[in-house]
Formats: C-alpha cells, structure tokens, sequence
C-alpha cells in the first residue's frame, strides 16, 4: 500500500514536470542557436539574414513585413553544413526590393519570434551612426558581452568589425578551429547586440588572424568557418558595401587569405575610382599600417603601406579602421608620410572590443604619426551627417575618452 502512494505521488508529482519540460525543450528547439544580419547589396534597400539550427532543421523560407503592415511576404533561403561535420546548418536568406529608411519585422516559423531591422536611408540628411571594432573573444565573453551591450545603447544602425572575432583558428594546422567559439560569440551576439528599440544590428565584417589556421598567406581553405558564416557572392576575403551614393564601406584582407599587392590591390583600385566623388570612404582591415604597440616595420603594415595607402590618398578614403594591437589609438592626418591637417587620412584603431588585459602602447610624444593612445577596452562610435564625420571612443564603462571630426 505504501509503495502504491509513492507511485501515485510519482504520477503525480513528475510526470507532469516531466511533459512539461519536454515541450519547452520543443519550443526552444524552434529558435534558432542565433540569427544576424549582414550586407551583401545596397543597405537602403535590402537585408541578408543568416540564421544557426541544427543539422535537424531543413525547412526553407523567411517571412517579413514592413512595420504598420498587416501582411507578411515570403522570401527563400538556403543553407549549407558546417564545417568539421558540426551538426549545424547554416540558413541564409536576402530580402531585396525593402523601401529605405523603414521598420522591418520577420520570422523564421510562423510560431516562431518576431525580429525587427532596419533599412539605411536613402540620402544623408539626418544622422547615421555605426559603431567600430575588433578583436573581440580573446578572454572571458563576459568582456565581450558587456561591449557589446555599451554599444547596443547607442543605438547604431549597424556595426563594422574588423577580425579576430572569435579566436578560433589555431597557429599550426596539427589542430582544427575550436568551434565552440563561434557558438559563443554568435550566441552573444543574438542576445546582446539589439538596440533599445529592439532591433538586430547588422555586421559588416573583415577577416583577421585568428579567423586563420596558419593566420597568413594562407588558402580559404584555412579559414573555412569565417568563410562558411560569413560568405559574400564571390566567395572573397574582401569586398566593397555601398550605402546608396553617400557611404562606401571597404573590407579588406591583411594578407590572410588574400595578398595585398596582387589581385586585392587591383580590385581595391578598380574599385576606388568609380567612388571618388562618395562623400564618405572608409577602409577596414585587421593589422593596421601605422601601428600603435607593434614594430612600424613590420612585414604585413609595411605592405599595407607601400600598397594600399597610396590608394587610400590617390582616391580620398577619409578613414580607415585598424586592428590587431589591442589598444586605442588615433594618428594625425597622415598623407605621404607626413602629417597634413588638409589632405591627410585619420587611421582609427587598434581592436580592443573584448580584451581583458589591454597592452601599453606606444607614446605620442615618441611616435610621429600618433594623437592618441591609450590602454582601454572600447568601441568607436561614427556619426555621419552631410558631409561631417565624428568619431567617439568610447571605452567598457561607457566613458568617452577620445573625439575627432573630419
């Protein structure tokens, strides 16, 4: 009799517990591991969203509408394996023909949640803001998500990333990439780069050395992850995102899975000619030219200078975004190797978004080219308006301890 009552109170007790957790893990298995946003065409006008399930989850299609619509469209996606056999998909769809400058919901299920972006304005006149960075889990992701929660205050329209994302990538090829990484900070990003009035923040991003086995000189091939999340439509380490015919964005490869004085710098030229009238220009790369901790001689700034910068002067790129030394810095306007107030080029950097521990950098008083350094964890944030470029740095705390205009 009394082992009778134990087996009712059982029933009774945990079996409903037991259905009850069952359909959460249900409920939760319909959300995806994480969702983000990148760029492949126009900004104003269009949204590529990229999604993480398991290898499970096959369904196609993505449905939208635009905010104060009742009537949600369809859109297909597709999606590809993950690398090393991870049992994962990775989902990709882009919504083309958005109006700018509008509200945009979508869902991945029709039970599923309701996510909110935004589509970039036509014409520059009202402000923009987006914020930059890079070099982002390298320690505990808790340093990562907390800037990036400061940033997500900001309410930026998108943000520039510039490699190292995930450390991932080991130095010698005996070892594969450490995938659970990318779960992280791709986790990371879904819970915590939404503005507050809840939208996603697109990425647009560049490669770095730890996206790399090997980290240069190096085949796709060795950096297949970055490629296999992050990929454009000619499957390149580099591109170009224009934002109608006032902001084109330049990704660049640091000689990671591209060179930088062959094909990259042909299309780099190619590709700056025809965009030497757009009001804002900005370059972005992981290992910087004028370097605020590392050797200025060395190999990979050397060449960025000898090959890219020249570019950068000849065709008026207004700033460009560096990385790798895991500081802050801002250079003097610099042009031909010498600092000119009119004609010369700021380089912003150098990837601190998640590092515990900053590095010393090096002194302005003892370094030509360099305004401003400093030992902090941070972000920038860049404010566009007309034809007058801001730049803020902002450090973990929500400190701003740097501005510049050009």
């Amino acid at each position: 009799m009394h082992k009778l009552k134990l087996y009712f109170f059982f029933l009774c007790t945990f079996l409903p517990l037991f259905f009850l957790s069952q359909n959460i893990s249900a409920d939760q298995s319909k959300e995806p591991i994480s969702v983000y946003l990148t760029w492949e065409g126009d900004p104003t006008t269009t949204m590529t969203v990229r999604w993480i399930t398991s290898n499970t989850e096959t369904r196609s299609g993505l449905q939208y509408r635009q905010g104060g619509y009742p009537d949600w469209e369809s859109v297909e996606s597709s999606f590809i394996p993950m690398p090393d056999d991870h049992p994962y998909h990775i989902h990709r769809a882009e919504i083309i023909g958005l109006n700018p400058d509008s509200d945009y919901f979508f869902r991945l299920d029709e039970d599923g949640t309701n996510y909110k972006f935004r589509t970039m304005p036509e014409r520059l006149d009202q402000p923009i803001r987006f914020v930059e960075g890079g070099d982002m889990l390298h320690d505990d992701p808790k340093y990562l998500a907390d800037t990036n929660r400061r940033s997500a205050m900001e309410d930026p329209h998108f943000a520039v990333l510039g490699g190292d994302i995930a450390y991932s990538a080991p130095r010698l090829s005996l070892y594969s990439e450490n995938f659970k990484n990318w779960l992280v900070w791709l986790k990371t990003w879904k819970e915590t780069m939404v503005t507050p009035k809840g939208f996603l923040i697109p990425m647009l991003i560049t490669i770095g050395n730890h996206e790399v086995i090997g980290r240069y000189g190096q085949p796709p091939e060795k950096a297949k992850f970055f490629y296999a999340l992050f990929r454009n439509p000619k499957a390149e380490s580099f591109q170009v995102i224009d934002f109608s015919n006032y902001l084109s964005i330049f990704l660049l490869d640091s000689d990671h899975t591209s060179a930088i004085d062959l094909e990259q710098k042909s299309w780099l030229e190619e590709n700056l000619e025809p965009r030497r009238n757009t009001t804002h220009k900005f370059a972005v790369y992981h290992v910087p030219a004028f370097p605020s901790v590392r050797k200025y001689k060395g190999k990979v700034s050397t060449q960025v200078r000898e090959h890219w910068v020249p570019l950068f002067e000849e065709y008026g790129i207004n700033a460009a975004f560096e990385h790798h030394d895991h500081v802050y810095k801002r250079t003097k306007p610099i042009y031909q190797g010498k600092v000119d107030p009119e004609k010369g080029i700021l380089y912003l950097g150098d990837g601190a978004w998640g590092i515990k521990k900053p590095r010393t950098p090096k002194k302005p008083k003892s370094t030509w080219y360099l305004e401003k350094t400093q030992g902090s964890r941070h972000f920038i944030l860049v404010t566009l308006y007309g034809s007058h470029r801001f730049f803020m740095a902002i450090d973990g705390e929500g400190v701003i301890f740097d501005y510049a205009k050009n």
